[in-house]
């Protein structure tokens, strides 16, 4: 079995994978944005010397082969995921934006039917992303890869671990939280409410896949370890480190991204607001079909600008970026136990394993629920 798991032929029908995202969040929320204060990280290519020392040159090319497909199959199933989400709130601000319009063009039978029928456009690309999102279910796809990536960047310091950590086990082809079993207790079943699928068998085998992936490389790697355990757990430290650091500087990154879009919102939302209640006013003394637009259209478009940040989680995500952080530069500020014995350096690569591994918890809390569940 080949250590890459190909996409699922259903994911293929989105093209997007996220540019619509990434143009309103790079080119819109955060223009002209710099960051500042960033950590010193290794680079790639020492990271990568780095793995090659760790697994030997037998392990580099399946290892760098699998995370490389896993991370662009994340990203471009993400994409497409989010992006669903994207047109949703643009087609539903444009279609409130039509409708306002018609007040406009009431004397023009012509420009009347036109708005009309780019409300109705508006409302079937809606409808037509809505289906075919909830039918392909990207999000479920999206979690599951992204559990995927995560594990693999930990399956060579999870291979210098014990046995029988929860991480090897795990790596050993363990089904995640996301897969246990659900209780079927009447009390239980209540509360997971009506939009939760009982299976998605789509979503199961690409899980199932992916974790024999994963199972299929830690073994080899688990067994390399095991030629010099002392050896490899020095130099799984020594890695451990380098990603712990590019790791913190992503975080920290991510975490002042989040940071700005949320701030540059709020102000745009407040002049939107403040442009509504501008409108509202002069209609005592001008009455006028643009100010009727104006304040129809205008808290459309912010109220799909706070959905769209609501979807993307941004507040929650600066917290949890920033906290991550800050977990991470603890972990790089303790005692190097590259010189101690094997159980001390098993335990401290634990430690960074188990809170690489800890922020897809997060993630699950999260977009777990994210689902494409509804239409708005």
């Amino acid at each position: 079995m080949s250590s890459s798991v190909s996409p699922p032929p259903a994911t293929i029908r989105c093209h997007s994978a996220g540019r619509l995202r990434g143009f309103i969040r790079n080119r819109i929320l955060l223009a002209l944005w710099q960051p500042h204060a960033l950590p010193h990280a290794a680079g790639d290519a020492a990271a990568a010397q780095q793995l090659a020392q760790l697994v030997g040159p037998a392990m580099l090319a399946p290892m760098h082969d699998a995370l490389a497909h896993a991370d662009s199959e994340a990203r471009h199933v993400g994409g497409c995921a989010r992006d669903a989400y994207t047109v949703l709130y643009a087609c539903a601000g444009l279609a409130v934006l039509f409708a306002a319009s018609g007040v406009a063009a009431a004397g023009n039978h012509t420009l009347l039917n036109l708005l009309v029928l780019a409300e109705l456009a508006m409302l079937l690309v809606l409808l037509l992303t809505f289906r075919s999102a909830h039918r392909v279910n990207w999000h479920g796809r999206w979690m599951a890869l992204r559990f995927h990536v995560e594990f693999l960047r930990c399956l060579p310091i999870t291979a210098a671990m014990h046995a029988d950590s929860p991480q090897a086990r795990l790596a050993r082809g363990g089904a995640e939280d996301a897969d246990a079993p659900v209780s079927q207790a009447p009390h239980l079943a209540a509360l997971r409410g009506h939009h939760r699928k009982a299976a998605d068998a789509g979503v199961a085998l690409h899980g199932a896949e992916l974790r024999a992936a994963r199972a299929q490389l830690y073994q080899r790697l688990r067994g390399h370890a095991l030629e010099h355990p002392a050896r490899y757990a020095a130099q799984a430290l020594g890695y451990g480190r380098t990603v712990a650091g590019q790791q913190l500087r992503y975080h920290c990154l991510r975490a002042q991204q989040e940071q700005t879009i949320v701030h540059r919102v709020h102000v745009v939302s407040t002049a939107a607001f403040a442009l509504t209640v501008v409108a509202v006013l002069v209609h005592f003394w001008w009455h006028s079909a643009l100010l009727t637009v104006i304040c129809t259209g205008v808290p459309a478009f912010a109220a799909s600008l706070h959905g769209f940040l609501a979807q993307e989680e941004s507040e929650r995500l600066a917290a949890s970026f920033s906290a991550m952080a800050e977990r991470l530069q603890g972990w790089l500020d303790g005692v190097d136990d590259a010189g101690a014995d094997l159980p001390a350096m098993q335990q401290r690569l634990g430690e960074l394993a188990e809170l690489l591994m800890g922020e897809m918890q997060d993630w699950h809390r999260l977009f777990g629920d994210k689902g494409m569940y509804h239409l708005g």
